[in-house]
């Protein structure tokens, strides 16, 4: 139930903050707004108001959101001056581009929060970490617990979980100092943040001849990469940087996805809405500082993807803008709307496609 709840409030953030961004251009340049909801229209509205001239509503189905303009897809006859369409190709293109740019905004405000709690994120550095530890084993009685980071042994600085393993071996049977970091983690997408830490001396007496699986020392170890943090740095320089590395890999998916299906391969790291579902349920219980950093991530991807020139798309209705100044002359508004029809059904049946993938790849593994 607390994932369904994340869920929907992430969504709602990002779309709501979309849309918002229309919203407030078209009210900047006095085009009437005629409703602004959360859903799409293809049923019934569940809950709606009127406030002045826009009409506020949500939708059963909440995978997206949208304001409708008046005279957005063609001409109209009363109000001429407040429509959308007799606009100029300027404003028509700032109201276009400013939900965009409004997921741009807000993933910058949400890195900057991160990093003004934790610190600018620098260097990376794998540890071995302490994922379980067997009851009654040796590792149990020296005290080490669960997400303990091994630090070294013996004096032997350790970097690998194949290192602990042979130490392990070599000192069987004998008094062994094992030092360990322990405290509080953040984990991230860019690694784990360590939050206040402390190194912690523990003495264990490794097992010669152990139960078979359990190793010598009855622990669970693997390597994680954890992100050492500074309060110093510039956190808006630090935001500008990891939103652009985002804006980055966004598009370096795109090519992947691109590459797989020129060559007739099932494209790799696609999510829709039940893989994004999952990944919530995962975040969603190490706390707000994780689940702001995928609310950031989550939007910088909806900005790129609406930018693409698909038609029902931000991206792609900014098109028929630039193919106006083109041609000097607009296309008529029922072509339009047909071309903005057609796309709406090819991204319904690109998301269910990408769902029922979702659903095969965690339900029957």
């Amino acid at each position: 139930m607390l994932t369904f709840f994340v869920f929907l409030g992430v969504l709602s953030v990002l779309v709501l903050i979309h849309e918002l961004g229309h919203f407030m251009a078209a009210r900047y340049f006095g085009i009437r707004v005629d409703e602004f909801a959360f859903g799409l229209p293809f049923t019934k509205p569940i809950f709606k108001f009127q406030h002045g001239e826009t009409q506020y509503a949500i939708y059963p189905l909440i995978f997206g959101g949208f304001v409708k303009l008046h005279g957005e897809e063609n001409e109209v006859k009363d109000d001429k001056k407040r429509s959308f369409w007799n606009r100029g190709r300027r404003q028509r293109m700032i109201v276009l581009v400013a939900g965009v740019t409004m997921n741009i905004v807000l993933a910058l405000s949400l890195f900057v929060t991160l990093y003004l709690v934790l610190g600018v994120p620098g260097k990376v550095q794998n540890l071995i970490t302490v994922n379980f530890v067997e009851p009654n084993s040796p590792a149990a009685a020296s005290g080490l617990i669960a997400s303990d980071r091994v630090i070294s042994v013996n004096g032997q600085t350790l970097t690998s979980t194949p290192e602990f393993s042979q130490a392990m071996i070599k000192y069987a049977g004998t008094p062994t100092d094992i030092v360990v970091r322990r405290g509080a983690t953040v984990p991230l997408f860019e690694g784990i943040v360590e939050k206040s830490t402390q190194e912690i001396v523990l003495t264990a007496i490794p097992r010669v001849n152990p139960p078979a699986g359990q190793g010598a020392l009855g622990v669970s170890i693997s390597q994680y990469p954890y992100v050492q943090t500074s309060k110093t740095g510039n956190v808006f320089l630090a935001s500008i940087r990891v939103t652009g590395k985002w804006i980055e890999r966004v598009f370096d998916g795109f090519r992947s996805i691109g590459k797989s299906l020129m060559a007739g391969k099932k494209p790799e790291g696609v999510a829709g809405p039940i893989g994004i579902y999952q990944l919530t349920g995962v975040v969603a219980g190490e706390g707000i500082l994780p689940i702001m950093e995928l609310i950031a991530i989550l939007s910088v991807n909806l900005a790129i993807f609406n930018v693409l020139p698909i038609p029902a798309l931000d991206g792609g209705r900014m098109f028929f803008v630039w193919l106006e100044w083109v041609r000097r002359k607009r296309i008529s508004a029922e072509l339009e709307a047909k071309i903005n029809n057609w796309g709406m059904i090819f991204l319904l049946t690109l998301i269910a496609l990408i769902s029922l993938q979702d659903v095969i790849r965690i339900w029957w593994k």
